[in-house]
């Protein structure tokens, strides 16, 4: 069990003081967990640390590949509505 954190990354160090386990450790060009530290916050927390505070919606993922945060969930706008709002601001 392990989270992980992929390239969209932006190395903010948001989540590293956050992590229980200590776990989150700086890395080029992202953030890395450590999978043999992570818990998942399990039996710490009911939610993953790093995701509750990770503003790059899509940047954490769960041990079976999903995002913890997806498109969508910081913002509460569907992806598919933010699709059209960019492209109709790119048209002007």
């Amino acid at each position: 069990m392990a989270v992980k954190i992929i390239e969209s990354c932006v190395n903010c160090f948001a989540c590293e003081p956050v992590c229980p386990s200590k776990a989150i450790y700086e890395a080029k060009p992202h953030f890395k967990v450590n999978p043999n530290k992570c818990t998942e916050c399990e039996g710490d927390f009911p939610v993953y640390q790093c995701a509750s505070i990770c503003p790059i919606e899509g940047a954490i993922l769960n041990a079976q590949g999903e995002a913890v945060n997806p498109p969508g969930s910081l913002t509460g706008i569907p992806p598919e509505k933010m699709a059209e709002a960019m492209a109709e601001l790119q048209s002007h």
